[in-house]
C-alpha cells in the first residue's frame, strides 16, 4: 500500500517534470520547419501550431478537426517586388492534394500569428503575391513545410515546391 503510494507520486513528479520541459522547448510535435525555394535561397524560419482560445481548453471545429493559430517566426525574405511583380507575402494552410488552399495571412521578416489551420492533415506555404488582399494563391513558393501529420507523405518532388508557380 505505501509502496503503491510512493509509485503513484513518483509517476505524478515525472509527468509533472516532462510537461515543464516540453512547455519551455524551443522545438515540439507542432513546430513545422520551413524549407526554402530557389526563389528566396536566403529565407528560413518555421512555423508554431498553437491550439487556438477554448472554454475547454482545446478548440475543435464542429465537426471534430483540431483548430490552431499559426505563428511564424521568419527571417532572410527578400523584399517581394524583387521576385517580380509582388507586393507582399502571404502563408497559406494548404490540404495534401493541393486542390483547397486557406489564406492564413500576410507574413513579413520575424515573429506573426496569422490566421487559423483548421485541418488535420497540411502543408504550410508561404509565397509572394501581387496584393496583401489576395485571396487565391498566384505567386512563386518561397517557403513551404508539412503539419505532423502529413510527414510520412513527401511533398518535394512537386513543382509547386520548386519555385515553379501553377
Amino acid at each position: 500500500m505505501i509502496l503503491a503510494r510512493w509509485t503513484r507520486a513518483a509517476l505524478v513528479a515525472v509527468t509533472l517534470v516532462a510537461t515543464v520541459r516540453a512547455a519551455t522547448t524551443s522545438e515540439g510535435p507542432f513546430d513545422i520547419p520551413l524549407f526554402n525555394t530557389a526563389k528566396a535561397p536566403s529565407a528560413q524560419g518555421h512555423a508554431r501550431l498553437v491550439f487556438a482560445h477554448s472554454p475547454f481548453g482545446v478548440a475543435v471545429t464542429a465537426d471534430g478537426r483540431a483548430s490552431y493559430d499559426v505563428q511564424f517566426e521568419i527571417t532572410g525574405l527578400p523584399e517581394a517586388s524583387t521576385l517580380g511583380a509582388y507586393s507582399a507575402y502571404v502563408a497559406w494552410a494548404v490540404t495534401t492534394d493541393l486542390k483547397d488552399w486557406h489564406r492564413l495571412g500576410v507574413l513579413t521578416n520575424g515573429k506573426n500569428t496569422v490566421g487559423r489551420a483548421e485541418l488535420n492533415k497540411f502543408l504550410i506555404v508561404v509565397s509572394a503575391e501581387a496584393s496583401s488582399n489576395a485571396t487565391a494563391h498566384a505567386g512563386p513558393t518561397v517557403l513551404h513545410g508539412s503539419s505532423p501529420s502529413s510527414w510520412l507523405q513527401s511533398f518535394l518532388s512537386h513543382p509547386l515546391f520548386r519555385g515553379i508557380p501553377p
